[in-house]
């Protein structure tokens, strides 16, 4: 895992997955990805509204103190997002109840113009994001969008694959900011990586197998 300064800066793999952020075209990798600013300065504090209407400031209330996934989609995509949508509940149900309590999930909308909390209210429903369980699906104005999806690594640096909103990045960044520890991985890859991954940022982390293995 890398601190939040040298994981922004360079958007590199973490050292307990070095490959983790090789990644196919349709997905930002340490290559193409540009971050702006050092530090907490990385984490917009812009407002975002979720799917039931509450406005949050980015870093402040839903970032600050937490561990946090991070992964971008729009509720009519008939893509990627509902793979990656079913990928993050499978590793929401493998963290179990500590998803909701201090680790916890946002999905932003490339769309703010059509998102509105009703309609990411729908996509929730449909896909079975319950409510009250750690996982927000969040809106942001435009301007403000862009912002975050530049600062926390998911802008692709060629700009014709960038204005695509199709070839949007199918990577999952996480971290920690208790401990200032962040990476990220291919949210299409082995969903028990990344929840070990994810469960290794606590800072009461115990080194033991997070599924058991039948002996062969």
């Amino acid at each position: 895992m890398l601190n939040r300064r040298g994981f922004f800066a360079s958007l590199a793999a973490a050292a307990a997955a070095p490959a983790a952020l090789v990644l196919s075209r349709k997905s930002a990798s340490a290559s193409i990805v540009r971050a702006v600013g050092e530090g907490r300065r990385n984490i917009p504090n812009n407002l975002v509204t979720d799917q039931d209407g509450k406005t949050y400031h980015f870093y402040d209330d839903l970032v600050k103190g937490k561990t946090v996934m991070f992964n971008f989609f729009y509720a009519d995509c008939k893509g990627i997002c509902p793979r990656q949508t079913s990928a993050l509940l499978r590793i929401q149900a493998m963290l179990s109840d500590r998803v909701g309590k201090d680790i916890f999930i946002y999905s932003v909308s490339l769309k703010p113009e059509i998102d509105k909390p009703k309609h990411l209210k729908e996509y929730a429903v449909m896909h079975g994001i319950k409510p009250n369980s750690g996982w927000l699906l969040l809106n942001a104005r435009r301007k403000d969008m862009e912002i975050m999806r530049e600062r926390l690594g998911f802008k692709d640096s060629d700009p014709v694959l960038d204005a695509d909103i199709n070839q949007h990045t199918g990577i999952l960044r996480f971290g920690s900011d208790i401990n200032d520890r962040w990476s990220g991985y291919p949210l299409l890859g082995k969903a028990e990586t990344i929840a070990e991954m994810v469960r290794q940022l606590d800072p009461d982390y115990v080194k033991k197998p997070l599924f058991d293995h039948p002996a062969s």
